[in-house]
């Protein structure tokens, strides 16, 4: 599921920003954008994402701004003197031709407060977990829509079930007794022990009882299982879809009648969007 949270910390000239955006993902993939300073959080960080996230394509940024002009990165002058002084041996030209080509130079700028405090390590944190947080309210509500649509789904499904099954209630008699008048007529022998075998097997074909039972368990486990809070779910979702896609296509395959065919096209129907939304949740 997809989620997006942010946090800001604004004190004391200092501002700090944290960026969290999750894209749906199996298993959790975490892409850091952080500044050097705090790199040596990263391993805790990823230990707190994991808590509360659990999944997902995670990306976070880390911005921070000083308003403090003394907090700023220093210029190294030392370094770019010594710069100068090289490309001066190698082509003598003046300094200020040369100052732009020096001031690209690594460790011309050395920056200030590198080392973080307690403080400044928990600010960090706590925020990050705020901005962590609201991704998993923002999963929650996108969860509660999702919900909806699939319980609007599943319902639709389960009327076309119990319209089937009320259907379906005589259709076995309403087949035996026209088989039984056509036999009737006719004035060949044949063996009447064999010839109700015969029946027996011919109209259990058309007997769709046991599908309609099995469907109606699996959409009441679906709907027990929507409801779990359970980080995982999703998945056992796509397998409760599977198995009602299987009910569905036996009732299809064994209805032989246009209008029970109709209402398996609508179940169908209403399957493959369950299906499309369950991924969103795996």
């Amino acid at each position: 599921m997809t989620g997006y949270g942010k946090a800001e910390y604004n004190a004391q000239g200092r501002k700090l920003r944290i960026e969290i955006k999750s894209l749906n993902s199996k298993s959790l993939d975490l892409n850091f954008r952080i500044p050097n300073r705090y790199r040596g959080l990263e391993l805790i960080a990823r230990k707190v994402l994991t808590t509360v996230l659990h999944r997902g394509k995670v990306d976070v940024n880390v911005f921070e701004e000083w308003a403090d002009a003394q907090e700023a990165a220093q210029l190294n002058a030392a370094v770019v003197e010594n710069y100068l002084a090289q490309l001066k041996a190698i082509q003598p030209l003046s300094d200020e031709s040369l100052l732009p080509l020096a001031m690209r130079l690594p460790n011309v700028l050395e920056a200030t407060n590198d080392e973080l405090s307690e403080e400044e390590q928990q600010v960090f944190l706590d925020t990050l977990t705020t901005a962590a947080n609201q991704v998993v309210d923002y999963r929650t509500e996108e969860g509660h829509a999702l919900e909806q649509d699939l319980q609007d789904q599943l319902s639709q499904i389960a009327t076309h079930q119990k319209s089937i099954h009320q259907a379906a209630a005589g259709r076995i008699a309403q087949r035996k007794e026209k088989l039984e008048e056509q036999l009737k007529q006719l004035t060949a022998d044949f063996n009447q022990e064999r010839l109700e075998q015969e029946l027996v097997f011919y109209l259990e074909k058309w007997d769709i009882n046991e599908e309609l039972v099995r469907l109606a368990h699996h959409i009441d486990y679906f709907r027990n299982t929507l409801v779990e809070d359970t980080p995982t779910k999703g998945k056992k979702l796509g397998f409760i879809a599977q198995e009602i896609g299987r009910e569905v296509n036996t009732i299809g395959a064994k209805a032989n009648d246009a209008a029970l065919q109709k209402e398996v096209v609508m179940m169908k129907d209403a399957l493959e969007r369950i299906k499309e939304q369950v991924l969103n949740a795996l």
